[in-house]
């Protein structure tokens, strides 16, 4: 008979101590519910993953992002060379030259959007100003021909002449006189006509 009972009461003990559990390395009890509006503060106040502008290694996949009132605009630093303007570029003998195409959609109501200047600056302070295609392919022409009007440049003058107008989708050229960016960048300013206040372009993720 004791040899039943003996492993029946080592049974019984052992699914009581499972049952039990031991206070000492039980779980925790549950901390108190979230405050769901601290939790969202928290959540914004999050630093981004985004890289930042001056995390650009690779200045030739720069996509850069700006909103001037309502109206959204894209800077690609630097843009591929527009072949009609390179020729002309190469037959005035102008330097070398880099290029930033700037898309902005302007909504309908709202006023043409002419830019001044797009402005980069480097980690070390360096800043490199591209401005508006006309302004600089007259400038070619003036110095290259004395002043004297030449079609062709004044035909280019009038493709690339105009600014962001309302309720449609366009494309500015700017055109800077240096050979080429720097590698890595730490701001891309972008400068409207007319005294509107300049605007930073941030990077985009997929740069």
């Amino acid at each position: 008979m004791k040899k039943n009972v003996l492993p029946s009461t080592l049974l019984l003990l052992l699914a009581l101590s499972g049952c039990g559990g031991n206070p000492a390395t039980g779980p925790e009890p549950a901390g108190p519910t979230p405050n769901p509006a601290e939790t969202a503060s928290e959540q914004a106040a999050a630093p981004s993953d985004a890289p930042s502008v001056e995390g650009l290694a690779d200045a030739n996949s720069g996509s850069f992002a700006f909103l001037v009132d309502q109206a959204k605009g894209d800077v690609v630093l630097p843009a591929e060379e527009p072949a009609d303007v390179e020729a002309l570029r190469a037959e005035l003998g102008g330097d070398a030259a880099t290029y930033a195409l700037v898309t902005v959609q302007n909504p309908e109501g709202g006023l043409t959007l002419d830019l001044d200047t797009v402005t980069v600056s480097t980690p070390e302070g360096q800043e490199l100003e591209l401005r508006p295609a006309a302004a600089v392919i007259e400038e070619w022409g003036a110095a290259a021909n004395g002043g004297e009007a030449d079609p062709d440049v004044v035909g280019l003058v009038e493709e690339y002449s105009g600014g962001a107008l309302p309720g449609e989708t366009s494309e500015l050229l700017m055109i800077g006189l240096f050979p080429e960016l720097p590698g890595t960048l730490r701001t891309v300013m972008v400068q409207p006509s007319g005294g509107v206040e300049a605007v930073e372009a941030t990077v985009r993720p997929e740069s």
